[in-house]
């Protein structure tokens, strides 16, 4: 398991290629995920950023609690058919990743929807508008999201 969350880590040293110029590297970030050192009681946290391109969509997934939707996704996913694009890490405490580019998605991201799988209940889910740049921060309990400063070191 150790070596499989070390290669997860490795895989996204932010050198992936923009989605608009295959050719070219951004400089940019497009998503930060900072895990604290006693995140989720100091045990790995499962996390998909999810991409929606469709209003409906989008309000369904925001009744789901991260535990419905760790479950679920598989078949949400099969359901929403090009309408939706997720992308996934567990992160470990004190692990932190930057991306300078997600998973190419054919659809303009109408909203964007983090998921965190807690030992400990509650919604553990957070919605944004579009799709911006973000940075996640996964605390002891609960995680926050929020806009990724456009000067963000990597």
């Amino acid at each position: 398991m150790a070596i499989a969350l070390l290669l997860a880590g490795c895989a996204a040293d932010g050198t992936a290629r923009p989605n608009t110029d295959p050719g070219a590297v951004s400089s940019t970030p497009v998503l930060r995920i900072v895990a604290d050192a006693d995140a989720n009681d100091r045990r790995p946290v499962a996390v998909d950023v999810v991409r929606v391109a469709d209003a409906a969509l989008a309000r369904r997934l925001d009744m789901l609690d991260a535990a419905t939707w760790f479950r679920d996704r598989a078949a949400l996913n099969g359901e929403a058919a090009g309408r939706i694009a997720i992308a996934s890490w567990e992160m470990v405490p004190g692990q932190s990743v930057i991306l300078r580019s997600l998973p190419p998605f054919a659809a303009t991201p109408s909203a964007t929807v983090v998921f965190a799988r807690y030992g400990k209940p509650g919604s553990h889910r957070q919605s944004l508008d579009g799709a911006g740049a973000l940075d996640v921060r996964l605390r002891r309990d609960g995680f926050t999201v929020t806009s990724l400063p456009k000067d963000a070191a990597p």
